[in-house]
């Protein structure tokens, strides 16, 4: 089960103003960490601090006493009525029934370029989100090349119950084959 929070947001500025868009955030439950808490939860607390940060024009760095007082809320009703800087964006629908949807992309928090002017009303022109470079991962691991299955157990092969093999007739034998040499492991420049 998960909890959300349903919001409607109002534009209040440009040439979009008073038009309303609506987002949902986890409150509680769906897939939770190695702690137990709610992943959409620390997701929605940290979009909720961007906004709180913005509204108050709060340094997202300042950890000073005066402004973690700032940022403490009695209850999530305390968000009601926040303006904040925001960037919007377009999220196409999943079914063609229905039109695109607006959504909150990112909060514009204090330092960044557009700050200064989306709190000072001006229209900014449409353009790519610009977000934190994310630290590199890991590339996936390439599978196994064949040589390296040494150890692994092979299928059984299918043979049929004995049965459904009638008694008369004896069991075949194979025919014979050629010795063949055990199968090379490892790569040919390391077998010789």
């Amino acid at each position: 089960d998960v909890r959300l929070l349903d919001c409607e947001f109002t534009v209040v500025a440009g040439p979009h103003a008073r038009r309303k868009f609506w987002q949902s955030f986890t409150v509680a439950g769906g897939k939770v960490d190695e702690q137990g808490v709610s992943i959409g939860w620390k997701i929605s607390k940290g979009m909720f601090r961007a906004m709180i940060d913005s509204a108050l024009g709060l340094d997202p760095k300042d950890m000073s006493e005066a402004a973690k007082a700032k940022r403490i809320l009695r209850g999530l009703a305390d968000l009601h009525g926040i303006t904040f800087a925001a960037k919007l964006r377009i999220e196409p629908a999943s079914d063609p029934r229905y039109g695109d949807s607006n959504r909150l992309d990112r909060v514009v928090l204090l330092g960044e370029p557009e700050y200064a002017r989306i709190m000072a009303g001006e229209a900014l022109p449409p353009a790519p989100s610009q977000r934190a470079p994310r630290p590199a991962s890991a590339p996936p691991a390439a599978a196994a090349p064949a040589w390296a299955n040494t150890g692994a157990p092979r299928a059984p092969v299918a043979t049929a119950p004995a049965w459904a093999t009638p008694a008369a007739t004896p069991p075949a034998q194979p025919a014979p084959t050629p010795a063949q040499a055990p199968l090379a492991t490892g790569p040919a420049w390391l077998n010789g």
